[in-house]
């Protein structure tokens, strides 16, 4: 009950302030323990998982599975890359793939949470990130990121697409015939939460108009997608 007093009569900015560089300190320790990482040498799903726990936002961030299946690919890629929706996995992009030099992009559209992630990077990791943080925008029939494409490179090889949320209009759909143009011949889109009713709908519209052949690959804790140009060996 003393605790319990102690705790109530210490200022709320307070606590959030503690709180708060706990979060920092731990997952800068997360990210250095992958820094020391050889370059194109996967982490251990024990370390993915210290960084997603070290990044919080459990429920909503990539489940252990999507990180590992993003990690295998992010060593082996040359870029460039495209990240669609920010969190643990732009954390996981900056330690495997922008500190030996592949080109990534990150497109976000809430200004707080790319601050945050900002704010978890750093300023020397965030600055070998193009991050680009503008409101979504209306395409037609959906919604989908205001993207910079007149900067953006010509072909990616791998795009991690775990945004925009549920709720906007047309869900993920809008990646492909945005960037349609702008996959090279062997990329990969890795699709999150993949289960779900608007990502199932977008893959079988991406296949029936663009050719896209995808496969789901279920684990007990998430589902998500292989999206490529030619079938999925």
């Amino acid at each position: 009950m003393r605790l319990q007093s102690l705790a109530g009569a210490v200022p709320a900015a307070l606590r959030d302030g503690v709180r708060h560089a706990l979060w920092l300190t731990r997952t800068r320790a997360a990210l250095r323990r992958l820094e020391l990482l050889r370059p194109r040498q996967p982490p251990t799903r024990a370390e993915l998982a210290r960084l997603r726990d070290a990044w919080g936002n459990l429920g909503w961030a990539a489940e252990v599975e999507f990180l590992e299946e993003l990690a295998h690919r992010v060593v082996s890629t040359r870029g460039p890359i495209l990240e669609c929706g920010s969190g643990a996995t732009t954390l996981l992009l900056s330690s495997l793939a922008a500190r030996r030099g592949v080109e990534v992009w990150v497109l976000e559209h809430e200004p707080h949470w790319a601050a945050r992630v900002a704010q978890a990077l750093g300023p020397d990791r965030i600055g070998a990130l193009n991050m680009s943080t503008r409101p979504l925008r209306r395409f037609g029939e959906f919604d989908w990121y205001d993207a910079p494409l007149s900067r953006m490179p010509p072909a990616f090889r791998l795009v991690v697409c775990d945004g925009p949320p549920e709720t906007t209009r047309g869900g993920r759909y809008g990646v492909v015939p945005i960037l349609a143009t702008r996959l090279s011949p062997d990329a990969a889109l890795l699709l999150d939460n993949a289960g779900r009713a608007k990502q199932a709908t977008a893959l079988r519209r991406w296949a029936q108009e663009s050719g896209m052949h995808f496969e789901i690959r279920a684990h007990p804790s998430c589902q998500y997608a292989i999206v490529t140009r030619s079938a999925v060996h």
